[in-house]
């Protein structure tokens, strides 16, 4: 018989007792978010909703994005990845099993030098696609303008994210282009390599210098004693 979701006991704030709370929810108030999903609107409606509520409750702490997604809708994607943008939280991006399509370009989207993939990840770009075989002749047509502006826009982004030409973006994602993580990192769609033995520290605040030098991955990879 399935568990469903493990429940664990957490004391809102402003509560004298401790409530059982659902695993997710627990997480979610340590700022780690989950896009472990086929990419719709209703999954990107919760992860927005989610980043403002808690850039709300406190916008000094880090996010973090756990990605472990086959992709999905470029426009439900876009929002998250644009609002990623805009907050004031330091968003790490961690794949952890595979991002590919759109949930890659989300994964390129989290704060620069606060990117990471774990070793056995795998990421996959490749061009915008569209339902036109299920639609009839005149509708294709009409989509393949707007999928050729949602093409250069995509390439637009993952020029701007991953500092390659665009020429080598125009060819790559011509076809399903695959990564390892080591690979992602040369392409400059995370910058950094989880590694055996390494800690994830949640809650932490990377400060304005840190986002700018590069160092904060420092807090997120290990904790304070470690680097004493």
């Amino acid at each position: 018989m399935p568990l469903g979701v493990p429940k664990v006991p957490f004391q809102i704030p402003g509560e004298e007792d401790a409530t059982w709370v659902d695993l997710y929810n627990r997480l979610y108030r340590q700022r780690a978010l989950f896009l472990c999903d086929e990419i719709d609107f209703e999954l990107s409606n919760q992860i927005m909703g989610l980043m403002a509520f808690l850039t709300i409750e406190d916008h000094t702490l880090d996010q973090h994005l756990f990605i472990n997604s086959l992709g999905g809708g470029i426009v439900a994607g876009g929002g998250i990845f644009d609002l990623m943008q805009v907050v004031p939280p330091t968003i790490h991006t961690v794949c952890v099993g595979v991002s590919a399509s759109m949930a890659s370009l989300i994964l390129s989207g989290g704060t620069i030098t606060h990117r990471l993939a774990f070793p056995h990840a795998r990421v996959m770009i490749h061009q915008p696609a569209s339902s036109f075989f299920e639609s009839p002749t005149e509708e294709f047509i009409l989509e393949m303008d707007i999928v050729l502006e949602l093409r250069q826009h995509i390439e637009d982004l993952y020029v701007q994210k991953t500092g390659q030409p665009r020429w080598v973006i125009t060819r790559d994602i011509e076809r399903d282009e695959f990564m390892s993580a080591t690979d992602a990192i040369d392409y400059g769609i995370v910058d950094l390599l989880g590694e055996e033995g390494a800690g994830l520290v949640f809650g932490t605040r990377t400060s304005t210098v840190q986002k700018k030098i590069g160092y904060g991955f420092l807090d997120f990879m290990f904790g304070k004693e470690e680097r004493k």
